[in-house]
């Protein structure tokens, strides 16, 4: 898990499967606030990145809008142009832009 704690709202990213993808990668996220309304799309906010130059944008965020307490699935495809993403790739980035913060990063390294 990784955690983020700028501004008013903790994040809180946990990968789900980056061990054996299926067709996508999961994260579980927990965002908590006591001053926000998290009303934000974080699939609209979301990128993952590999340290060979690769980038995708989120597919799907799984979650109810709004409240000081949200959970849910941020959800990345594995390939882009019929191609894994993972591939030759040590270094896996998460990054959010605008969740009361200019930018998230959450970083794994890889097997």
């Amino acid at each position: 898990m990784r955690i983020d704690q700028q501004g008013a709202i903790i994040v809180e990213i946990t990968p789900l499967n980056l061990d054996s993808p299926t067709d996508t990668f999961e994260f579980d996220v927990v965002m908590t606030t006591h001053s926000i309304d998290l009303i934000m799309d974080l699939a609209k906010l979301s990128t993952l990145t590999t340290d060979t130059g690769v980038s995708v944008e989120a597919a799907i965020w799984d979650a109810p809008l709004g409240g000081h307490h949200v959970e849910g699935k941020l959800i990345f495809p594995t390939t882009k142009d019929g191609k894994p993403i993972l591939e030759g790739a040590t270094k896996l980035t998460l990054t959010i832009i605008n969740v009361d913060a200019p930018t998230r990063i959450f970083e794994w390294e890889l097997k």
